[in-house]
């Protein structure tokens, strides 16, 4: 059977659907009886699943610049929540890990969160909620390759302005290099 690419009006629903994703997102963090930033919870549960991680491979996978993650890690390590430890194999680069109050934070906070989805998706089953979960991860995988295939092509053709021929077809694969908290968080979403 020959795979059929999305449409554009089918990803057009998908588009209001992430858009009601937002939403959904902005009353579980409202619902939480977190006294820390909503950042600060996504980065203790990302540690708290993978475990340690170097600053450089969080920012990568938060997608946001180093030096917004270095001023995370330093508002949680001021917290109590987070430690910093040397990378044994390089000493110049150090991993950040989760203490043991942190640790009792995270799993308090992820604890709230479950329970809330368990009173509100009372009436799905566990695989709905499973199907829906593997989606989600597929589509973030989707999203992650797309974006390491753009970064090889050359700039003019990343804005569309490629002259016939500067690119041609096959000649992107389309594998991502993913970071390793990309790859253990992905591998371990099911069990949170």
């Amino acid at each position: 059977m020959e795979a059929v690419m999305a449409s554009e009006e089918g990803c057009g629903e998908l588009l209001a659907r992430l858009s009601d994703m937002g939403a959904v997102i902005k009353a579980l963090k409202r619902a939480l009886p977190f006294t820390g930033p909503h950042a600060g919870l996504a980065l203790l549960a990302t540690l708290h699943r993978c475990g340690e991680q170097r600053i450089g491979d969080l920012a990568g996978l938060f997608e946001v610049d180093l030096s917004v993650m270095s001023r995370q890690v330093a508002d949680l390590r001021d917290r109590g929540w987070i430690e910093r430890v040397p990378n044994p194999n390089d000493g110049r680069s150090w991993y950040v890990r989760l203490t043991p109050d942190g640790t009792r934070v995270a799993e308090e906070a992820l604890g709230s969160v479950r329970r809330l989805l368990v009173d509100t998706l009372e009436d799905w089953t566990d695989d709905e909620v499973a199907e829906l979960s593997g989606l989600i991860g597929r589509l973030r995988s989707s999203l992650d390759a797309h974006r390491a295939r753009a970064a090889r092509l050359p700039r003019t053709a990343r804005t569309g302005t490629v002259q016939a021929g500067t690119v041609q077809a096959g000649t992107v694969q389309s594998t991502a290099q993913t970071g390793t908290a990309q790859t253990r968080a992905a591998q371990t979403v099911k069990g949170h």
